[in-house]
C-alpha cells in the first residue's frame, strides 16, 4: 500500500505522568496518528520545531552535529512497524558508503528528523490500524438531545487556559516552566505572548 507522508501536527499532555501525546499528521488528508512518548523526548521535539537552540547541546542536537561533521545526511524517517501498542522506526542515513537503514525508537527518529528537516513517513497499513480522521460533530447531532437541554461546558484545555490569563500571569508562567524545563508548555506559552 506503500508509505504516506506525516508532518507534527500537536503535543499534548499524556494521561500519565510524564507522558505526552504527539499527534502527527497526514500531508495529504486529515487522518492523524497518536504516539506516545516521553517527557525528555516532548521537549526535545518542542524545541526542534520552535527552532530554540540550547547553551549545551542534549543528546539530539549532539547526534545531528556528529552527523553534520562527518557528512552524514539525514534523509528520512520511517514509521514502519507496530506491535502491541509500540511504534518502531527506521532512520536512512546518507554517508559515502550509500544509504544505510539504522533502527530506532520512533520518538528519537521524529526528533532528530526535524533537526534535519527530513520528511516523515508511515507505512500505510499503521495507520490504517492507529490512525483517526477527527470528526465534526455538534451537540445536536447525538440521539436523544435537544435545544431545551443544558450543554455541560468541558473542561478547559491547556491553551484555553493561557488564553484567559494576562499577560503578566503569562510571562511569570513561563519563568517557572523555563526553569523547571517543561519545554513543551513554555513553547505554548510564548506563542500565546506573541498573538497579544
Amino acid at each position: 500500500m506503500g508509505r504516506k507522508q506525516l508532518v507534527v501536527d500537536e503535543i499534548l499532555l499524556g494521561l500519565t505522568p510524564s507522558t505526552y501525546q504527539l499527534v502527527l499528521k497526514e500531508t495529504l488528508t486529515s487522518r492523524k496518528l497518536p504516539i506516545i512518548i516521553g517527557s525528555f523526548e516532548a521537549q526535545s521535539i518542542a524545541l526542534a520545531i520552535e527552532n530554540k537552540v540550547l547553551k549545551r547541546p542534549n543528546t539530539h542536537d549532539l547526534f545531528i552535529h556528529l552527523c553534520r561533521n562527518f557528512q552524514i545526511i539525514v534523509r528520512e524517517i520511517v514509521i514502519n512497524r507496530l506491535e502491541e501498542g509500540v511504534f518502531f522506526s527506521s532512520i536512512f542515513f546518507e554517508g559515502t558508503d550509500g544509504i544505510v537503514e539504522i533502527d530506532s525508537r520512533t520518538s528519537d527518529a521524529i526528533a532528530i528528523a526535524l533537526r534535519y528537516e527530513a520528511p516523515i513517513y508511515a507505512e500505510s497499513e499503521i495507520l490504517e490500524e492507529a490512525g483517526f480522521i477527527p470528526e465534526v460533530e455538534t451537540y445536536f447531532d447525538k440521539p436523544g438531545r435537544s435545544e431545551s437541554e443544558f450543554i455541560e461546558p468541558k473542561p478547559k484545555s491547556f491553551n484555553e487556559e493561557l488564553e484567559s490569563m494576562s499577560i503578566e500571569d503569562l510571562e511569570k508562567l513561563l519563568t517557572d516552566c523555563l526553569s523547571e524545563e517543561d519545554y513543551v508548555k513554555a513553547a505554548l506559552i510564548r506563542d500565546e505572548i506573541s498573538k497579544r
